[in-house]
């Protein structure tokens, strides 16, 4: 198997995190968990172009269709997009690839900037659609970039957050951006940063809808392919820790300062006994986590999970969590209340089912927002986890 990226042929195994099902697939009830299946989430590495990626690779449109994501019940990413549009807002034209429900289209539009979004999930693609969002649901392939220059013209900027992890086929994804993007047009590309999941050791990001995981070095070698230059970079603080990355549809430009810092930062530390000593860490963190709720168990402690995202699935699935240790799990979303979380079948509630009842423990899965989750459960007065590492959060 050769490296999508570098074409390296020699890429060696480095993390396995045993059987786990579709960390975005939520059963609504026995005869759909009954249809659940289980795949090995192994994950390779390229010691060229330092790129990890997944071994086994689940077909997109098995994936994304059916999607039960949605952006704008999360306030602190609603915060994150605001602020984003007014930093474009000097842009004509916007195109957000990966528009989910409108969360960045929504203040771009607010902004009076044109703005249209593509999504290849139905029913959530709909919901923006709705509400006056104009988002084409498909891919964005080679026809959508026909599409979109027939009816509306280039766009001199295209944004593409937490979705290019998400890739079957990174190469043909930015041939299609520098074919639609305006000349000298900026791509601003969003992406879960893989140094971030390693030193933080949060292994619960890696799971099947994401089949690609990114090193700096690793995009500048996709772009430079294609003849685009990425000029700089930021370190933003969504989904575990991200780089904003502005990409100049213009060739052998040079990068700032810290691009060449990271760059050479990244060679230094991200190496295969690096990674296989991340591996030796994460069944560590899962049976001290189990462990650990095993014995608040036994104290009589009522434990209830908050926030059912994707990595609700991995950390449960690895560390064998079900609902006889955890015994419910609280999501905003009205698409995965009612529902089950994959794998494990740990009821997933809205915030109303603890209103009235005992908890004393609340192990926050989507830790990222802990502020905003603390502030919605303090008549609670019950203590915060972390998962992974289980530690409390104040």
């Amino acid at each position: 198997m050769k490296c999508s990226i570098c074409k390296n042929a020699d890429l060696k195994k480095v993390i396995d995190l045993g059987m786990q099902p579709l960390a975005n697939k939520y059963p609504k009830n026995e005869k759909e968990i009954l249809k659940e299946k289980l795949f090995n989430l192994s994950l390779l590495f390229c010691s060229n172009c330092l790129l990890v990626r997944i071994e086994n690779i689940i077909s997109r449109k098995r994936m994304f269709e059916d999607y039960y994501y949605l952006s704008s019940v999360n306030l602190g990413l609603v915060r994150h997009f605001n602020k984003l549009a007014k930093k474009i807002k000097s842009n004509s034209f916007v195109l957000d690839i990966g528009s989910n429900d409108g969360i960045f289209l929504r203040p771009l539009k607010k902004l009076g900037i044109k703005a249209i979004g593509v999504d290849p999930s139905i029913n959530v693609g709909k919901i923006a659609n709705n509400n006056g969002l104009e988002t084409i649901i498909d891919f964005f392939s080679e026809k959508t970039v026909k599409k979109i220059i027939k009816k509306h013209g280039r766009p001199d900027n295209i944004v593409a957050s937490s979705i290019f992890t998400h890739l079957e086929n990174p190469k043909k994804f930015v041939n299609n951006i520098k074919q639609l993007l305006t000349k000298n047009g900026m791509f601003i590309l969003e992406v879960e940063y893989l140094s971030n999941f390693i030193s933080n050791i949060q292994f619960e990001r890696f799971y099947f809808d994401r089949p690609f995981y990114y090193s700096l070095n690793s995009i500048v070698t996709l772009f430079q392919s294609i003849g685009m230059s990425l000029v700089n970079i930021e370190k933003i603080n969504i989904h575990g820790g991200s780089l904003r990355c502005y990409i100049k549809n213009t060739e052998n430009l040079k990068g700032s300062k810290k691009v060449i810092n990271v760059l050479a930062e990244e060679r230094k530390v991200l190496t295969f006994n690096y990674l296989k000593n991340f591996d030796k860490k994460i069944s560590k963190e899962a049976k001290f986590l189990k462990n650990s709720i095993i014995s608040l168990k036994k104290n009589k402690k009522k434990i209830f999970g908050y926030g059912a995202p994707a990595r609700v699935s991995t950390i449960t699935n690895l560390a064998k969590i079900d609902s006889k240790l955890i015994e419910a799990i609280i999501d905003d979303s009205p698409l995965k209340q009612n529902r089950f979380s994959p794998g494990k079948h740990i009821p997933i509630k809205s915030n109303n089912y603890i209103k009235n009842k005992k908890v004393d423990i609340l192990v926050v899965f989507a830790y990222d927002y802990f502020k905003d989750i603390k502030k919605n459960t303090k008549k609670l007065k019950c203590k915060y986890y972390m998962p992974i590492p289980f530690k409390i959060l104040k």
